[in-house]
């Protein structure tokens, strides 16, 4: 088989509940800060990680996050930089916010599938992009899912270059679906899930940059449809076929950013999985969800794109070191599990 191409991360953009940038997220994350509100449903409120955004509406929040992502992204580049590229979006809710407002608008139930195209038409024009994007909808996998195609289409040598994003705005749907489940948390104390928004961008490049996609592999777990197999031997068979993609051993990884989502139906077996695959020699972790929230389909880009830019700080190097060989692991509802390892090309002095 025909080697693939190095496919690299040159720009990263992010918008959380921790800041409106990626390095802003990276410096509020380092500060220990927090900011949790609550999100109300009738028979009861939830504790709740939104962007920090004066709009209400859910499209003028959607345009306005966009627009933060894109100048980042943008930054010091020619106007319009990305309307050549392709465009890999992944979200679990995609636009089923703009139906729940059109529904409390109209009085009644005002869902179809103009919802999705008008969301699809909103994202592509944030970045004046015309062709058609490539949506992906896989839980908590969304982001990485759609990081993997563009990241193969790169490799084979089908494109130069792609915009990834994670998008994940807050909805009720998705909010009562996990209520009605038993797996939110009721206070910031208690186990379970604390969801969140995000938006997060990646610009990938056959070009040479500082981190390098060594893996993203994608995987099932048929074990249940909110839980993976307990044991974690499933997870554990994701990593180690994404460390035989990259031509790496467990020993070889430096940093490891777990899921760990705050319940114990994914929490244990990821621990059980890791602890087969590194045992004692288990590397540094580093994790986001108690302070950015579960962002579910924007999960991968947006918990990637803080760590690259807190690696990337001289006072989080201190800490952290400049480590080579990042993992992330996701695991989602449906059976979906990822594991991404990205790898460190150029050493950088790190920014203040």
């Amino acid at each position: 088989m025909k080697a693939l191409r190095p496919v690299y991360i040159d720009r990263i953009g992010h918008v959380s509940a921790l800041g409106l940038s990626a390095a802003a997220a990276a410096e509020a994350f380092l500060a220990d800060k927090k900011t949790v509100s609550w999100r109300e449903l009738p028979e009861a409120r939830y504790p709740w990680f939104a962007l920090p955004l004066p709009e209400t509406d859910w499209t003028a929040r959607t345009l306005r996050a966009l627009d933060f992502i894109n100048a980042e992204l943008a930054s010091g580049l020619p106007p319009s930089p990305f309307s050549g590229l392709p465009l890999f979006a992944g979200s679990s809710a995609l636009a089923t916010g703009a139906a729940e407002a059109r529904t409390r608008a109209s009085g009644a139930p005002a869902v179809d599938f103009d919802d999705l195209a008008d969301f699809r038409n909103k994202v592509c024009a944030a970045f004046s992009i015309e062709t058609e994007p490539y949506l992906y909808s896989t839980s908590c996998t969304s982001g990485f899912a759609a990081l993997e195609a563009a990241a193969l289409l790169i490799g084979h040598g089908e494109i130069d270059e792609a915009l990834v994003l994670g998008v994940e705005f807050g909805c009720d749907t998705t909010l009562a679906g996990f209520a009605s489940l038993g797996l939110l948390a009721r206070d910031e104390s208690s186990e379970g899930l604390i969801l969140g928004e995000a938006v997060a961008g990646l610009r990938l490049t056959a070009q040479a940059a500082t981190w390098r996609i060594a893996a993203c592999r994608l995987g099932t777990d048929g074990y249940s449809v909110t839980s993976p197999t307990p044991d974690g031997r499933v997870i554990a068979s994701n990593i180690a076929a994404a460390l035989d993609d990259a031509g790496l051993s467990a020993s070889d990884i430096d940093l490891i950013k777990p899921h760990r989502s705050r319940m114990f139906s994914t929490d244990e077996p990821e621990e059980a999985a890791l602890e087969l695959l590194f045992g004692s020699r288990r590397p540094p972790e580093i994790t986001f969800k108690r302070r950015l929230g579960h962002t579910l389909g924007a999960s991968g880009p947006a918990e990637l794109s803080i760590l690259l830019a807190l690696l990337d700080m001289r006072c989080a190097q201190a800490r952290y070191g400049q480590p080579r060989r990042l993992l992330f692991n996701l695991v989602g509802f449906g059976g979906s599990t990822a594991t991404l390892i990205v790898e460190r090309c150029q050493e950088t002095g790190g920014k203040n």
